[in-house]
């Protein structure tokens, strides 16, 4: 029975996921997507369970967790024998300790959410942030509330509060029973941003009832359920009729969606989501310190033309808003959206400046062009010459105008993204180009326009000819799942 059963949810998300990848990628795009991780992400990376932490505890009272699903009322009970700081310690000890991060966490992470709600107490989550240099922000309690950050850090939210304040942690199931009185302002803000944005729940088995309590109430409110929710649900041979009815009762009752996989299907779930979300994103690298009127005139020429082009047909752009040319890209894209009166500007134009008035080490500065790229598809190289790279010595001894954008194209090959050099434009892109046409083969996209993008001078034909590269290239993209 198990085995049809398992089969039955399969079969049924295999047909549901082209829809979910498709509208969650959007709710991504739109900024209208709220990541929430529970304690499944963190047992991939070595914490233990919630059940295995109360394991020894259980075993005090002698209690069994066989069939236990209601791990507060254990905890509770341990400490109406012994005591509440005695608790506390055993599971700071258990969890306040250093962890590797994991693969499915990493992947999640390199999506582009502005806020994370999670039910975990351990730093595992901003940890694996700070290490990939994307700034961030704590929340565990109503106090921290007025910290958040709307714009330029992850928010995370810890409904059960953090490991480095055991004290106030979301323990027993008194704690759990008097949530709603304690932390009705973090309730508020949960229940706003489930009104607000589409949720994509991981590793997480709806057993505490806080998030289901909350859209109870904005359903009572509402009349009907709101926003659309999914949540990632890993299912085995184990799995049984009792499950199915949850899950439909999920769905109709809160609006959340569950997408059903076997474990080793993580990651083409997230690759795929991925691609989806980064799939019109195109990073521009470029620069230039010193040249004549006429290049400088052709940049702005070329950056106006391509600018506005990609923004017509739904591209997002991400700049790391070099020297010269930084500017003509952001002026175009602002005068251009403001043109087509679209508001939200940051869903098409990243700026990511570089910050050269830090004194960076050569592993931080590749660690930063790394984040400007991360959320991108295509990279295209224009111009680049760079003050730093001529003070080095001539072209002829270093063999680079900017060696700032060459690592970025060294890191865009390491992403696997689409990479468009217009050799014409000279310097640096005009090297990058030189590589790429000895490689060809790596880059079969470009074999039939490789030479017109080192001939071409006419800032239009160069942008007409982009395009029509990504338009190949998409297209293409879209055969390819189609056979999937």
């Amino acid at each position: 029975m198990s085995k049809k059963i398992l089969s039955k949810l399969l079969r049924k998300t295999k047909d549901d996921l082209n829809h979910f990848l498709n509208a969650f990628s959007k709710q991504v795009i739109n900024r209208e997507a709220t990541l929430f991780l529970g304690a499944g992400m963190s047992r991939n990376s070595g914490f233990p369970s919630w059940k295995e932490i109360m394991e020894p505890c259980a075993a005090t009272l002698n209690l069994s967790l066989d069939n236990e699903t209601d791990l507060y009322s254990i905890a509770q009970f341990y400490v109406n024998q012994h005591n509440d700081s005695e608790l506390r310690k055993i599971i700071s000890e258990k969890i306040n300790t250093i962890s590797n991060s994991n693969e499915i966490l990493e992947k999640f992470l390199d999506i582009d959410f502005s806020n994370i709600w999670t039910t975990n107490y351990d730093k595992l989550i901003e940890n694996e942030l700070t290490r990939k240099d994307i700034p961030n922000n704590v929340i565990f309690c109503d106090k921290n509330i007025s910290k958040i950050d709307k714009n330029d850090k992850v928010n995370i939210y810890k409904l059960n509060g953090d490991i480095s304040d055991p004290q106030n942690m979301i323990i027993t199931k008194e704690d759990y029973e008097k949530y709603k009185t304690k932390h009705q302002l973090f309730l508020t803000f949960l229940k706003k941003e489930l009104i607000s944005n589409s949720f994509l729940f991981v590793g997480y088995s709806f057993s505490d009832d806080l998030v289901l309590s909350c859209l109870n109430d904005i359903n009572n409110y509402l009349g009907e359920p709101g926003n659309r929710h999914y949540a990632l649900m890993v299912i085995d041979n184990n799995v049984d009729a009792r499950y199915e009815y949850f899950t439909q009762d999920l769905e109709k009752r809160y609006g959340i969606k569950s997408i059903f996989i076997e474990k080793n299907d993580f990651k083409f779930i997230i690759n795929e989501l991925n691609a989806r979300i980064r799939e019109k994103k195109v990073f521009i690298s470029g620069a230039y310190d010193k040249v004549c009127n006429p290049i400088d005139k052709f940049a702005d020429e070329l950056s106006y033309e391509l600018v506005r082009h990609l923004l017509q047909q739904e591209y997002r752009i991400s700049t790391g808003v070099g020297k010269r040319l930084g500017t003509f890209i952001i002026g175009y894209g602002h005068e251009y959206l403001a043109e087509s009166k679209k508001i939200n500007s940051t869903k098409y134009l990243s700026m990511r400046p570089f910050p050269f008035h830090k004194n960076l080490s050569e592993d931080k500065k590749e660690r930063y062009r790394k984040m400007m790229q991360r959320d991108c598809s295509v990279a295209i190289f224009m111009f680049g010459q760079s003050k730093s790279t001529r003070e080095e010595g001539p072209f002829e001894e270093i063999g680079h105008y900017s060696k700032g954008v060459y690592q970025e194209f060294l890191i865009a090959k390491e992403l696997g993204l689409i990479i468009i050099p217009i050799g014409s434009t000279g310097f640096e892109s005009e090297v990058i180009w030189k590589e790429v046409k000895n490689n060809i083969n790596e880059y079969p996209y470009l074999s039939k326009f490789i030479e017109k993008l080192k001939e071409e001078k006419n800032p239009a034909k160069i942008v007409s000819m982009i395009m029509s590269i990504l338009e190949n290239i998409s297209r293409n993209r879209r055969i390819q799942q189609k056979q999937k």
